[in-house]
């Protein structure tokens, strides 16, 4: 988690561009568990840290993509 909340930072510090890979690859890594649900430990992580993250989409089966709201725009991840 403390790599993702560092390219979050750096994001918000306009030190990495919002659509920067790493920032959703890690977002799928480690805020969607192996059985395609929502990690909610490390989302609650990431909202104790300032994030909001919330569902993009999703359907009745739950959250179809996610996404992170920063100061420079949302990054959407799943």
């Amino acid at each position: 988690m403390e790599k993702l909340l560092e390219v979050l930072r750096r994001i918000e510090a306009q030190e990495l561009d919002l659509n920067d890979e790493e920032a959703a690859g890690l977002a799928c890594e480690l805020l969607i568990t192996e059985g395609g649900g929502c990690n909610w430990g490390n989302i609650r992580v990431l909202r104790e840290s300032g994030f909001r993250v919330f569902a993009g989409e999703k359907d009745s089966f739950g959250w179809l993509t996610g996404c992170i709201q920063t100061t420079q725009g949302i990054i959407i991840y799943g």
